[in-house]
């Protein structure tokens, strides 16, 4: 047993080596690293129940037992964070005779110490996965048990009969289930937030800025002046700007962002999708072009000197007057108002990133999910515990909520929600992602940032778009390429995001390319393009 546990260490410290500068570094990117693939677990097994009891789903399973579980999460903390986890244990024990030691881990640490927290912990049974974390990675190399049908109807009744059904599909892999996806696909788009403050010092309005030079101007104006500590763009060093001055300034929808075989497509040429449209990042003009806006806006102090060691993220710093500009979307925009009112500051939206070309599309169920470690003793009760989490409304609520009229209220006529007297100690679905649903109500937002939202949820292009979601590279056919490409991108990728390679920045560009493609890039793009096509033929 030693042994074996030895073996999966050092698999999973390969995996975290070759994945770390593509984690879980920022909450707003989308990494999906491919590396080799070893033998696969065993797939756990359960006797299936034929109906679920709606007074008490779990009466089939012998719960006389109390136990409790551990769960490794992450997200943003409020001050009653203890308070309403507390309150959600006392019902989990009443419900199912279990409670749920919840560990929070910060995302720097997450970052840097999930494999381990994967391959020297027996107490792990629950924890935090996404396809922007590795997920495919860690399956191939057996960190996470298998789960057939019979198991999650056994111990996770309400999950098997009210769980999104394409969600299964993103979470599988050859075949078998490796985790619990979120039940929440969502839209998101994003834009940019100021404060009205900052646009009279610099003599500009909102209507001055409503696109990307707009913005780029208002950027370059507050960076040449005097802001005794404020940065123009002040984000964590694992901020992907890429992914607002690349991909979406140009109109590109990504596929498996920042990894070897990160692919986007051009979606507003007027053409239907077709794989061979497919490019790799790295090898367009707009990618370079992008290298080169960011080394001139870091030339011009629109970022700070340090900013490829900041770990403290944009959010924050923009709260606390450290950064001039936030990039996010309208719900956020609006939870961050009262914060700012009592700051004195009011809160102008910049709707500069999206103009009549851009459009929407729907989200990966696997953007959040949980696994259970292949270590863990208890993954009966942990699926039990999750099922309760994820689809027990008094529990549900709770833990992504907090507690209504005190941090939210609703109202059922119209399926909203407003911000709470003490909203900010319990912010909305602010950490464990993955217990959301698409039927949440939706934040009531201010009516200008409503029809912000409005335009972008009218965007929405339907699924076959873009064919992609559930589809799983599977790389090992070229193993070696891969790390050695993989290593290439840890070495220029923020470099680039931030253009700390200053006036050397197109001839690193070119350098990076043409290490790229000595390294395999077309080999591995030609294998990603076949296998999406035959991904596609079959649904």
């Amino acid at each position: 047993m030693k042994s074996k546990k030895r073996m999966l260490a050092l698999l999973l410290v390969v995996v975290m080596i070759s994945s770390l500068f593509w984690g879980c570094g920022s909450k707003k990117t989308t990494d999906n690293v491919v590396t080799p693939t070893v033998a696969p677990v065993a797939t756990v097994t359960g006797a299936a129940d034929e109906t679920v009891d709606a007074e008490n789903p779990w009466a089939g399973i012998d719960l006389s037992e109390y136990q409790e579980i551990n769960c490794y999460v992450v997200g943003v903390l409020g001050d009653d964070w203890q308070k309403v986890t507390d309150m959600a244990n006392e019902l989990m024990i009443k419900k199912i005779n279990t409670k749920v030691n919840f560990i929070y881990v910060s995302w720097a640490d997450f970052q840097t110490k999930y494999s381990l927290y994967l391959a020297a912990d027996d107490d792990v049974d629950l924890i935090y996965c996404a396809s922007w974390c590795n997920y495919t990675d860690y399956v191939k190399s057996g960190a996470f048990k298998a789960l057939d049908w019979d198991f999650i109807q056994k111990y996770m009744p309400l999950t098997a009969e009210n769980q999104a059904e394409i969600s299964w599909k993103e979470a599988s892999y050859n075949g078998s289930i490796y985790c619990i996806p979120r039940d929440d696909s969502g839209i998101y788009a994003g834009g940019v937030i100021t404060t009205q403050s900052i646009l009279d010092k610099y003599g500009f309005t909102k209507e001055d800025i409503t696109d990307y030079d707009g913005l780029s101007k208002y950027l370059h104006a507050i960076a040449a002046g005097d802001n005794d500590g404020m940065y123009a763009l002040n984000p964590q060093n694992s901020y992907p700007t890429d992914t607002n001055w690349f991909t979406n300034k140009n109109h590109m929808m990504d596929l498996n962002g920042g990894s070897a075989t990160w692919m986007v497509w051009k979606y507003n040429t007027g053409k239907e999708f077709s794989v061979d449209d497919l490019k790799w990042f790295g090898d367009t003009q707009e990618y370079k072009d992008f290298t080169l806006e960011m080394a001139d806006f870091y030339k011009s102090g629109i970022f700070p000197a340090g900013v490829i060691t900041n770990e403290t993220f944009i959010d924050d710093n923009f709260l606390q007057g450290k950064s001039a500009v936030d990039l996010i979307g309208p719900n956020e925009a609006n939870n961050m108002i009262p914060t700012m009112k009592e700051k004195g500051e009011d809160i102008v939206y910049l709707d500069c990133t999206f103009d009549d070309q851009s459009v929407t599309r729907r989200g990966n169920y696997m953007g959040y999910g949980a696994a259970f470690p292949v270590a863990s003793k208890n993954s009966e009760r942990a699926a039990v515990a999750l099922d309760c989490m994820k689809f027990d409304k008094e529990v549900n609520s709770l833990l992504v909520g907090g507690i209504e009229g005190e941090h939210y209220t609703i109202n059922e006529a119209d399926n909203t929600r407003e911000l709470g007297p003490n909203a900010a100690a319990y912010p909305w679905g602010s950490w464990f992602y993955l217990l959301q649903h698409d039927s949440d109500p939706q934040l009531k937002l201010t009516d200008d940032l409503q029809a912000v939202r409005e335009r972008y949820e009218a965007a929405e292009v339907p699924s076959e778009t873009f064919p992609v979601n559930g589809f799983t590279y599977d790389g090992s056919k070229y193993d070696a390429q891969i790390t050695v490409l993989n290593a290439l991108f840890s070495e220029y990728r923020f470099s680039f995001c931030f253009g700390i390679y200053g006036d050397k920045t197109e001839d690193k560009y070119n350098e990076f390319v043409d290490k790229c493609k000595k390294a395999g890039i077309d080999d591995v793009i030609t294998d990603f393009r076949e296998q999406l096509a035959a991904y596609i033929e079959q649904q």
